[in-house]
């Protein structure tokens, strides 16, 4: 399994992708972060119940995968990247028909 985890690293939406399943499982509310004490008890609940390891675990993977591409690996193409892809958004298909017209 090969992942271009430099590329990820670069991309503001992984890391907030990436804090909001740990943030999830961690069952953090505006409560738990009044104080990093809470912060900290959230944590130490996390990493004591198997059931909410298992949990991050197998949201990492979600985060991780690129549905793109069979398997957990990424394309050769997007290895072969150094830094994250800039495209343009999709036209919809309404808007092609309107041109065409």
């Amino acid at each position: 399994m090969k992942l271009n985890f430099k590329v990820r690293a670069k991309n503001p939406y992984f890391w907030i992708g990436l804090l909001g399943v740990i943030f999830a499982a961690m069952g953090v509310s505006t409560d738990t972060l009044t104080s990093w004490k809470a912060v900290a008890d959230a944590f130490m609940d996390l990493i004591q119940n198997p059931y909410m390891i298992v949990s991050v675990i197998m949201a990492l993977i979600g985060a991780f995968n690129d549905p793109t591409t069979a398997g957990l690996g990424d394309s050769t193409n997007a290895l072969s990247y150094t830094s994250p892809k800039k495209s343009e958004p999709a036209k919809d298909e309404d808007e092609n028909d309107e041109e065409e017209i």
